[in-house]
Order: C-alpha cells, then sequence, then structure tokens
C-alpha cells in the first residue's frame, strides 16, 4: 500500500478540522455598502463591478470570487440588509387608522435610504427574476407585515368591523406602491399616498358598508396616475 499516498488524499478528522482563511466580513460589508450606494447613484443598469471596487478599496478578483456577477452582487446587497426592521412599534400610534398610515413618510428609515435604493433597482426589477424576488422579499414582504400590524392595531381599536379580510387590505398599499414606483421610477409623492389612504385603504377597512364602486374607482384613478407618470398607454 502506498502510504505516503494515502496520506496526501485521504481527508482525516485532523486535515477536515483545519480551518480555512476566513472570510473578511468587515471587506464583505465594505462592498456590500458601495454597491448599494452606487445603485442610488447610478442605478442598476449604470453600476460596474470595477466601480464597486473602487469605491470600497478591494481588487475586481474579490469580487469576482465571491459574486460571479453583478446580479448576484446586487441581489446579496439588498437581501444582507434589513429593510424589514421597521416594525409597528416605530410607527406612531395616532389614534386613528389614517393618521397612522400617514405618519409612514414621515419615518425616516423607510423614507430616504430604503426608497432611493429602490428607484436604483426600478430598471431591473422589470427583467431580472433573481432581483424581482430579492426586491419582494425584502421591501414588498416586509411593508405587508407592517400594514397587517397597523390593521391589527386599528382593529384593538375598535376603528374596523368583524369580518374584514385583514390579509388581503395588507397587501394593496405595499402592491400599489411598488407599482408606482417601478412604474415611473420616481421618488413617491406624498399626494399620491394619501390619496391612497383616503379613497382605498381606510374605506375599505373602516366604513360599515364600502361602496365598491367608490373603492374601484379609488384604485383605477390611483393606477392611471402612475400609468400617465410613466408614459403606459390608457388602461
Amino acid at each position: 500500500m502506498d502510504v505516503e499516498h494515502e496520506d496526501v488524499t485521504a481527508t482525516s478528522p485532523e486535515r477536515a478540522r483545519r480551518p480555512g482563511r476566513r472570510r473578511d466580513e468587515s471587506r464583505d460589508e465594505a462592498i456590500l455598502d458601495a454597491t448599494r450606494e452606487l445603485l442610488v447613484e447610478r442605478g442598476f443598469e449604470n453600476m460596474t463591478m470595477d466601480a464597486v471596487a473602487e469605491r470600497a478599496g478591494a481588487g475586481k478578483a474579490t469580487l469576482y470570487r465571491r459574486w460571479p456577477s453583478k446580479t448576484h452582487l446586487t441581489v446579496d446587497a439588498i437581501t444582507c440588509r434589513r429593510y424589514g426592521d421597521l416594525t409597528v412599534d416605530d410607527i406612531p400610534d395616532t389614534g386613528s387608522l389614517r393618521g397612522d398610515l400617514l405618519s409612514i413618510r414621515q419615518v425616516k428609515h423607510l423614507r430616504s435610504d430604503t426608497e432611493d435604493l429602490m428607484a436604483g433597482l426600478t430598471a431591473v426589477i422589470r427583467e431580472d427574476p433573481q432581483v424581482a424576488a430579492a426586491f419582494q422579499r425584502q421591501f414588498v414582504e416586509a411593508r405587508t407585515q407592517l400594514m397587517r400590524d397597523l390593521l391589527d392595531r386599528a382593529e384593538r381599536r375598535g376603528e374596523i368591523p368583524p369580518g374584514r379580510d385583514l390579509d388581503m387590505i395588507a397587501t394593496i398599499a405595499p402592491a400599489m406602491i411598488s407599482y408606482q414606483k417601478v412604474t415611473t421610477g420616481k421618488p413617491l409623492d406624498p399626494s399620491y399616498l394619501e390619496r391612497l389612504v383616503d379613497t382605498v385603504l381606510v374605506p375599505l377597512a373602516t366604513a360599515e358598508h364600502p361602496g365598491s364602486q367608490d373603492l374601484a374607482d379609488g384604485a383605477s384613478a390611483l393606477w392611471t396616475s402612475a400609468d400617465e407618470q410613466a408614459g403606459v398607454p390608457g388602461r
């Protein structure tokens, strides 16, 4: 038996336990921070791996060894940061569902860096399923949960009649806001949020007998507004 050959090729317990080179997490975070900054500044289309490496002070070989493409890097930059950390406890209890919903826009964490990053992802979300899925998890699902928690709070205050489908209502605002962002590529207009709250969300959640035609008209007007800003042909 070739003992020397066995020593080279066999995986002994000692060799299996031998630690490899530890990944530099601080370097990874610098790269991901640089990626997010450039997505905000330039958008996905104009962001390059070279620019990320330069901004992060890292070698291009390091980037490509860890992220084989710009898409992989972008997905990691989105998913490693907890945009969903915003909870119902961060939203002031104003005493009314309308007040609570409108106060969301005053929360700096949600209003500034998150909105800017969403704008930088506008085009690629339409074209890349991986980035779109990461966007769905980090932005849409997190905001849907926040909406559900705000509705639960309003229900405990007695604002919402029994029998309302709060899960369904909670999906409406994130879906419509995401549509507006993706189609227009512009920051969210505060008046759009106010119209969404007043013509769709509050009536649907709190009215004793919400008028289906009024709600449909309100929702249709908001979709049309987003389409017009984006230059989408009429519905």
